[in-house]
């Protein structure tokens, strides 16, 4: 966007259109990037997503510059095909602007005011099949419709997929509380989602955060929340009873030495936390349990997993986690289920 930005601006105080432009990019990095003509005044630049597995690779960014003589030299924005506005509070800019962020705005105007010569500048952004590509994003969970959102901290892309998640997280979460939310659900994926409506029927609002889960306990600390209702399978969220709170098996995954550990402190033999331990998946190890009836290790698990997540919280949460079997059963439910189910709940 700078780039185009940048051209247009070049080509129309200038009298020529630069076949590429320099840009210097908020963490130092100095990039030159090829511009394509469309016509006077609007340009075009290739998204170039790099490593990252990122939905706008390859997207067309066209910039369209129109030029006021009025010795202001404001630089104003506006969303054009493709490109979101948002419509809730609680992003980084407020309802009615477009879904460019304030990083690269800084950058656009850093780069053209040098050139406006007494000219405030409007500037129209735009992406080709926009609408359709922010459909695969956050961006409609976000409250931001009709595109993508511009985004960037930095001016380049990285190879940090995980942290934009994060980020697209964290600012659903900060939506809802501007909304007036106080209590949240928390799952881990689409499966656990219809584990608990199965069950519960519709609840809201539901966040579906992957493993990402005491990142969003923090966030939903810091921005205020009261309680918050987490619901997956057991094989993923016996974890928090280790107080481990990136359920991703690559970061960690101890479930066997976890549930060896509640059995020890219950007396089981250690005959039996050895076949125990050498269970490979958690439905393996409920078969175990069950049939030498050891399954009340499910309920201290998830009790465990409760205290760990509050302490995550800094003790400023209600929390309350639910364990599903495979089958979507009910495997056990920490003491804090119904109190927090009460508020997020909507049929029955």
């Amino acid at each position: 966007m700078t780039a185009g930005a940048l051209a247009s601006v070049i080509w129309q105080t200038s009298g020529m259109c630069p076949e590429w432009v320099e840009i210097q990019a908020p963490i130092g990095k100095k990039l030159k990037i090829a511009i394509q003509t469309l016509d006077y005044g609007v340009c075009s630049v290739i998204k170039d997503g790099g490593d990252d597995p990122d939905v706008t690779d390859g997207c067309e960014i066209i910039t369209k510059v129109d030029l006021q003589k009025d010795g202001q030299e404001n630089v104003t924005f506006e969303a054009g095909e493709g490109v979101g506005t948002i419509t809730e509070p609680g992003l980084k800019l407020p309802p009615g602007e477009p879904a460019i962020n304030p990083v690269p705005r800084q950058m656009v105007i850093e780069h053209v005011k040098p050139y406006l010569d007494g000219n405030s500048a409007h500037i129209t952004v735009m992406v080709p099949g926009g609408e359709e590509i922010a459909k695969k994003t956050f961006n409609p969970r976000l409250g931001v419709i009709g595109g993508i959102s511009i985004l960037g901290t930095t001016g380049i892309v990285r190879p940090m997929s995980e942290e934009a998640v994060k980020d697209s997280l964290a600012l659903e979460l900060s939506v809802l509380y501007e909304k007036g939310h106080r209590q949240v659900v928390f799952v881990t994926g689409n499966q656990g989602r219809k584990m608990l409506e199965q069950t519960f029927g519709t609840l809201s609002p539901i966040v579906m955060i992957g493993n990402h889960i005491g990142f969003m306990i923090e966030r939903a600390t810091e921005l205020g929340f009261q309680s918050v209702l987490i619901g997956g399978q057991y094989g993923k969220l016996m974890k928090l009873a280790g107080g481990i709170f990136h359920t991703h098996s690559h970061i960690a995954d101890g479930k066997m030495e976890i549930l060896c550990t509640h059995a020890a402190l219950h007396g089981v033999n250690t005959e039996m936390i050895q076949s125990i331990y050498n269970c490979k998946t958690a439905k393996e190890a409920d078969a175990l349990l069950k049939k030498y009836q050891l399954e009340y290790l499910w309920q201290d698990l998830v009790e465990k997993a409760e205290e760990k997540v509050v302490q995550c919280g800094r003790n400023q949460l209600t929390v309350g986690i639910l364990f599903f079997d495979n089958e979507g059963n009910i495997k056990a439910q920490s003491h804090h289920v119904r109190d927090v189910l009460g508020e997020v709940a909507k049929t029955r």
